[in-house]
């Protein structure tokens, strides 16, 4: 594992007349629309992932106790990234980050249950203009309703789709496609799902196509198979450093790891297909997920706040006919970047309006530019857990700084204490460094065009795309 990982290209931010002067720490990028062609081959794009599961929790990434031989064979033979994040650690708005490449100040979600604008341009509609099959299997998570059932028009550039918007039971359930059928099963979601992925893929295996999937553990409810329970004993578990003295959360943190074990399970069942119907060389593969989850570190449980347990996620990415196996990179990676990344991947131009990097040209060892830092947004704050309310933040390869809205910063020094267990922002020692965030902090802010509002602000603005119920919880959030 070596060879540092290289950087390209800056994006468009927030508005198309916006200064992107560059700051000294951001760096500045060539605008790329895409890459020059090699051969007439466009590559299938299969996107995994989960829901609520943090990077520490691979084994990969240095975790002996879990069992993810599927997760770490996939980046042996591909890209594992250390310094992945989720710019927004919260479901509706990392997808929309995820499907987009813009930031929930810009689309208008904001928070969960909020609707993805049909104006917006998604990775989806994009492959889908240059001859891509597109496919959506999972957790949507989009809509402003709760409903299961998502129509047609609201499918922003997916055909073939079996989900629904939000998740019920994960044994013996329904889903929907084109109709509000409820088409049910008898199993393991996670497993049910799989086999409808490995049928498109079968299905799609001669024309190039774009899968997501978007599977659900670890996120509660914590249930999964008996099997994967038994392979873990809660009394033989580790719990992280900053879980506070005389917690116990190993019950939990088994339950977790047993989810993931499903997880890993279902992913060596896609990579073993893609093997037999020999399209894995031409076939990017990418598994991440929308966040991660605190499981109990600095008395937490969940997600939505600046610590590493929850911003620091998956993500390996293997594409073997470009990227050279069994490389692990420390590049920062934000959800803005995927979409944008893959596009260029693909040699697809990528639209104006995003406001995320293209990484293409770094991951393909063309360029040595790096991103110094990545952009972190909680925009709002809902009443009944207003445990932090809002904050913005900025993450470097070394250090996470955060600011909260009303009251309250985080500083850390992530490699000397990787469990952020100093907060530095009061040490007379760190003020230097401290300005030196704050000031990258205020770049992003300007370059993204987030005006750091209250909660209250966001509901005027984006009251369309919300629905009732989260209405009044964002509205009594600021009583």
């Amino acid at each position: 594992m070596t060879k540092e990982r290289k950087e390209i290209s800056r994006r468009e931010f927030i508005t198309r007349s916006a200064s992107v002067a560059g700051a000294a720490l951001l760096g500045t990028f060539p605008s790329i629309a895409s890459c020059a062609k090699t051969d007439g081959r466009k590559p299938n794009v299969i996107f995994l992932f989960a829901d609520q599961m943090r990077n520490a929790s691979l084994g990969c990434m240095g975790n002996t106790e879990v069992h993810t031989p599927n997760m770490d064979k996939l980046a042996r033979q591909g890209l594992l990234f250390k310094n992945a994040i989720s710019g927004y650690p919260l479901c509706s708005p990392y997808r929309a980050m995820l499907l987009t490449g813009r930031y929930g100040t810009s689309t208008g979600v904001v928070g969960n249950s909020v609707e993805l604008p049909n104006t917006e341009i998604t990775i989806a509609k994009v492959l889908k203009e240059h001859g891509y099959k597109t496919g959506f299997i999972g957790k949507w998570h989009l809509e402003k309703n709760h409903n299961p059932f998502v129509p047609k028009e609201r499918r922003l550039g997916f055909d073939y789709w079996a989900s629904r918007n939000l998740g019920g039971s994960v044994f013996d359930d329904f889903y929907c496609t084109d109709t509000p059928d409820e088409i049910h099963y008898k199993g393991f979601e996670t497993d049910i799902q799989t086999n409808l992925a490995i049928n498109f893929i079968k299905k799609n295996a001669k024309s190039a196509f774009c899968l997501f999937v978007a599977w659900r553990p670890p996120h509660p409810p914590r249930e999964v198979p008996q099997k994967y329970l038994d392979m873990f004993d809660p009394k033989k578990l580790t719990q992280r450093p900053n879980v506070p003295k005389g917690t116990d959360d190993r019950e939990n943190l088994r339950i977790y790891y047993a989810q993931i074990a499903a997880l890993d399970y279902n992913i060596g069942r896609i990579t073993k297909v893609l093997d037999d119907l020999g399209i894995a060389d031409d076939t990017i593969v990418c598994f991440s997920s929308d966040h991660g989850d605190m499981l109990a570190s600095h008395g937490l449980q969940g997600k939505n706040v600046p610590y590493e347990e929850s911003i620091n996620i998956p993500f390996i990415m293997r594409y073997p006919r470009k990227i050279k196996a069994g490389q692990k990179t420390d590049i920062l990676l934000n959800s803005v970047d995927v979409m944008p990344t893959l596009l260029g991947l693909c040699e697809v131009p990528i639209p104006k309006s995003v406001q995320g990097l293209n990484l293409s040209q770094t991951i393909l060892g063309k360029s040595s530019k790096k991103p110094e830092s990545v952009f972190l947004q909680r925009i709002v704050s809902v009443g009944g857990r207003k445990t932090t309310g809002e904050w913005r933040g900025v993450r470097t390869s070394r250090y996470t700084y955060a600011r909260f809205r009303d009251k309250g910063y985080v500083l850390f020094d992530n490699i000397k204490d990787p469990c952020q267990m100093n907060n530095l922002i009061d040490k007379p020692e760190a003020k230097g460094l401290r300005e030196q965030m704050e000031a990258e902090l205020q770049k992003w802010l300007k370059q993204v065009g987030d005006d750091f509002a209250p909660t209250a602000t966001y509901v005027k603005r984006f009251k369309a795309q919300m629905n009732k119920r989260m209405l009044r919880g964002l509205t009594d959030a600021d009583e």
